[in-house]
């Protein structure tokens, strides 16, 4: 009897830290498989809707079957220990599983609409996850079922291990997402859990065959304590379940929009999420199962549902200010790789902050509701399961209707309010039937009316979610604004133009600079705009037709943003683009760039395709002659997936042999070992591939064989009208400044890249150090940019240019006025280009004006006055003259000016009199007001002193340039 009680008192310590253990290995096997299954089915919103829907139907199912069967078997832990053993045997099959599964799809999907695509999806989803999500569902009730005695020691066993299994979960969602898959891989991480559930499976089923459970008696003093609830309070009690079930999946939905578009969508973001979710449910259980019972069960459900109603909705208004909050909190920290885990820190804090009281009463009202459907020890199982069932159920409508309709249909905020109502609702119905005899009806009501101000509070909150979809500062530097309410004013005065959440991201365009800089931001990060990264948009669009052996028909164009690349492609005679888009109110948002993208969206020749880009080449059947991937940053969850072998590899099996592949990549933000593995990766299908662009973005043009560039072909492409008329809108207007982009030859691209790993989707490192390097915020990587030594590498293009033709000064004018427009003033490159311009045109006035301001940034100032004095002396001068003049004045009185020195200040004086004329134009106006201030009251300007001046042309850096030339002249 001794060592019987002890064993059994050593069982009831250690056999639940294996549902410890099997809890976590659940969350490793769901984060594992969800990124197999999103390989396939594509990382749309849709397709994580789909996994987690299936995941959560076969815990149900699971639940539902093997509860029944707990109340037979002789040994529920041997139970327990063998479903254990056939989820890690079906971990072993579920890569060939899934292979076979992923030929049926392909075989029948092409031919499928849209709606049966989707129910393929599901298909292939459900029956790839179905068997080891019952096995998993079913290991709750097996053990509950073990410690089952009596009725009151079941209902505290089932709070006590549902409370283990979340806190294992939370463990294994962070141990996985933060440790194991960035270092192991997802095949490695699987072979991790199936080690850990071999090792659970072991030691249950030898502890069942050591003691064999005794039978529980039917009742006893405890159990008939306890309190067997009519059926109208088990209806409720499982109304309440499946509503508790649809309300947590739908929050989870808009928990992790929220904190991506506040924190960054990083896949460490959505860890932590997940992390904080789930612990917070598991203290919730624990809170539960130390709680006495001495209040009624039902009654007790119903308030935690009006708490989680006060809960979320009082917490709305820090919402607003979490774009604020998050980026003072992470501002001091020093960007360096020790600081990494203080600022995974800082963002678990935050995921804490809004999900930890919220999710704590999710957690504590489950096994609350349990507790009142469970009244037979030697029924438990069956009843367990049906709990489980009805709870799961409302899981997958949440799963599947948050992230496929009602976010679409009612934005962020009224999924809100719809979640609160249906808690509200489910928690009156509790309060009204909870057999409260101690208390009148009216006085256990008594907290809806706290749960109704609440739902009314929010209402009067209404308009939040489009102030944190344009507020997000995590890609800030400078330093945070004073006070929210100051950051608010600044972000409140962007004019927002469209505002919509769909199922993959919250999508905002709005514009400032009285309206003509406009901006789109996807879950808080600008990700297009008609500002200075148009140059790669347009760009992105123009390097593959132009370089193409022979004319482009089908195009294929991955990632739409504002549509400036597909309305550059569309620039040229194709036939054909299929633009690739994961979001829908991204190709919405787009239609606001009409005048920027050319109407790219309505021509005729534009086939829209809202898919992940990988299940559309999957699916398709058409060889391209052209394919341009423009993607968001792959530090951006699923992004990466665009970079991997197998992407690329999937891009050459829907190629023409002889077609090209236009690849972007950025270098801010990122780091050089981050910037070779893509180059390395790509190299890896596509040999033959040269570097273009800079000075913060890099495209790539790669192709399987060789490519060979005829200039005279380039430049009569690059003469058509409308293609012309784009290109100038980033200052290409000649041949020779187009080839003057090149970064990389063929071998020096492939001198950088250098030896390593590939990025694959089995080890993506991209997705998860890319994060890392976004933290860090490197504002330039250096790629051995071969134009910064040319004689080093006689393979660049314009080597070959200068060979047949030396550039004209209006060429290398041209070049000047690219490159200034997009690199910043201290580049040697545009220096170099500038003084090359002046050697050939030394007597221009562009080329004094355009030297003389980069002399001047440069505080180079002896030769800045040099060159713009005699521009300055013409009374004639435009604006700009009369302000860099000023300014190189300025400077010379702070650097030169003291009384053993003076500076000859006669012609400042003059060109200041003249400049005060033009005082409205803000440029003007700033250098008078530092001119002031650095020279006495006698040689500052007044309107008496002012020199009137006629209207003037502006100078000749800004005229319209010469139309495009070849090799051989225009």
């Amino acid at each position: 009897m001794i060592a019987s009680s002890t064993l059994g008192r050593i069982g009831k310590a250690w056999v639940p830290g294996l549902l410890f253990v099997s809890g976590a290995t659940s969350l490793v096997y769901q984060l594992v498989w969800s990124k197999h299954l999103a390989n396939l089915l594509g990382n749309s919103g849709q397709a994580h809707a789909i996994v987690l829907a299936t995941f959560m139907g076969g815990l149900a199912l699971g639940a539902y079957v093997f509860g029944r069967t707990a109340d037979r078997v002789k040994s529920p832990l041997f139970l327990y220990g063998a479903l254990e053993l056939g989820i890690a045997l079906y971990a072993l099959a579920f890569d060939p599983v899934l292979h076979l599964l992923e030929l049926a799809f392909l075989a029948v999907a092409p031919g499928l609409g849209e709606g049966a695509r989707l129910a393929a999806k599901l298909g292939l989803a459900s029956v790839s996850l179905v068997i080891p999500t019952m096995l998993m569902g079913g290991t709750l009730p097996a053990l509950v079922r073990h410690f089952a005695q009596t009725l009151g020691s079941v209902r505290r066993e089932l709070s006590r291990l549902y409370a283990i299994n979340s806190l294992g979960a939370a463990l294994g969602v962070f141990v996985a997402g933060v440790f194991l898959v960035p270092r192991a891989g997802l095949k490695g991480s699987a072979a991790v859990a199936i080690l850990l559930n071999l090792a659970v499976a072991g030691a249950a089923m030898i502890a069942a065959r050591r003691k064999p459970r005794a039978e529980a008696p039917a009742e006893d003093s405890e159990s008939g304590a306890e309190a067997i609830y009519p059926a109208i309070a088990v209806r409720a009690a499982l109304f309440g379940v499946a509503v508790s079930g649809f309300t947590s999946m739908l929050y989870e939905v808009l928990w992790i929009r929220l904190l991506a578009i506040v924190m960054g969508g990083s896949t460490y973001a959505f860890t932590l999420i997940l992390t904080a979710f789930i612990l917070g449910i598991g203290l919730g259980s624990f809170w539960l199962m130390r709680r006495k019972e001495s209040q009624d069960a039902l009654w007790l459900f119903g308030r935690l549902q009006i708490a989680l109603v006060v809960a979320v909705a009082i917490a709305l208004p820090l919402y607003v200010r979490l774009p604020h909050l998050f980026y003072v909190a992470q501002y001091g920290l020093n960007r360096s790789p020790m600081t990494w885990p203080w600022y995974q820190g800082v963002v678990f804090f935050f995921c804490c902050l809004v999900l930890l009281l919220p999710t704590f009463f999710m957690g504590a009202a489950f096994p609350a509701a349990a507790r009142v459907a469970t009244s037979k020890v030697a029924e438990l199982g069956r009843q367990l399961g049906g709990v489980y069932l009805w709870n799961t159920l409302g899981t997958i409508l949440g799963a599947a209707a948050g992230g496929l309709w009602l976010m679409p249909a009612l934005g962020m905020e009224g999924s809100f309010a719809l979640g609160l109502l249906c808690n509200l609702v489910a928690g009156g119905w509790a309060l009204s039937v909870a057999p409260r005899a101690d208390e009148s009806r009216v006085r256990a009501m008594a907290p809806m009316a706290l749960g109704l101000i609440a739902v009314v509070a929010l209402v009067g909150t209404w308009g939040w979610s489009g102030y944190v979809a344009n507020g997000a500062m995590f890609r800030s530097r400078g330093a945070p604004y004073a006070s929210f309410e100051q950051q608010r004013k600044v972000v409140e005065a962007d004019q927002v133009l469209f505002h919509d959440d769909d199922t993959f991201a919250t999508v905002l365009v709005a514009a400032h600079e009285g309206g003509h800089h406009k901006f789109m931001k996807i879950n808080g990060k600008v990700d297009a705009s008609n500002g200075a990264d148009i140059d790669t948009q347009i760009l992105a669009g123009h390097f593959g037709v132009l370089f193409h052996p022979r004319e482009v028909k089908n195009v294929l164009l991955i990632g739409a943003g504002a549509a400036v690349t597909a309305g550059s492609l569309l620039s040229h005679p194709i036939e054909r683009l299929d633009l690739v888009e994961i979001s829908p109110a991204v190709i919405e948002g787009a239609r606001f760039f009409g005048e920027d993208n050319h109407h790219a969206l309505d021509d005729p020749r534009t086939h829209v395709h809202i898919e992940d880009a990988k299940t559309f080449m999957a699916l398709s059947k058409t060889k391209y002659d052209l394919v341009v991937s423009v993607p968001s940053n792959p530090w951006v969850a699923g992004v990466s997936g665009l970079f991997t072998q197998d992407f690329f590899q999937h891009v050459s099996k829907h190629m023409a042999d002889d077609g090209i592949l236009v690849q972007w990549i950025h270098t801010y933000d990122s780091s050089e070992p981050l910037v070779k593995l893509v180059l390395r990766t790509m190299r890896d299908t596509f040999p033959d591939s040269t570097t273009w662009l800079g000075p913060h973005d890099l495209a790539m043009v790669a192709s399987k064989r060789p490519l060979a560039f005829d200039f005279g072909v380039i430049a009569e492409r690059m003469r058509r009208e409308k293609a012309a008329e784009d290109l100038a809108r980033c200052e290409v207007r000649d041949l020779f400044t187009l080839l003057a982009k090149q970064v990389h030859s063929p071998a020096r691209q492939k001198e950088f890249a250098g030896e390593g790993p590939l990025n694959t989707d089995d080890r993506n490192s991209l997705e998860y150090d890319s994060a890392r390097a976004f933290f860090l915020r490197a504002d330039y990587v250096p790629v051995k940019d071969s134009r910064r030594s040319p004689e080093a590498d006689p393979e660049l293009l314009i080597h070959r240019y200068i060979a047949e033709r030396a550039p004209s000064s209006q060429e290398v004018g041209n070049l000047f006025r690219q490159l200034s427009k997009y690199h910043a003033v201290n580049d040697p490159l545009v220096r170099s280009v500038a003084e090359r311009w002046r050697q050939l045109d030394p007597t221009g006035e562009g080329s004094a004006f355009a030297l003389g301001r980069l002399a001047l940034a440069q505080k180079d100032l002896h030769l800045a006055e040099s060159l713009l004095a005699p521009l300055a002396r013409n009374l004639q001068a435009p604006p700009e003259v009369l302000t860099a003049y000023l300014q190189v004045s300025t400077e010379r009185v702070w650097a030169e000016r003291s009384i053993f020195h003076p500076v000859d200040l006669a012609l400042a004086r003059e060109v200041a009199g003249r400049a005060w004329r033009f005082k409205a134009d803000p440029k003007v106006a700033s250098a008078l007001g530092d001119y002031c201030k650095a020279v006495s009251r006698e040689e500052c300007p007044s309107e008496a002193t002012a020199v009137p001046v006629a209207p003037v042309a502006p100078v000749a850096p800004v005229a319209p340039a010469a139309p495009v030339a070849g090799p051989s002249g225009p």
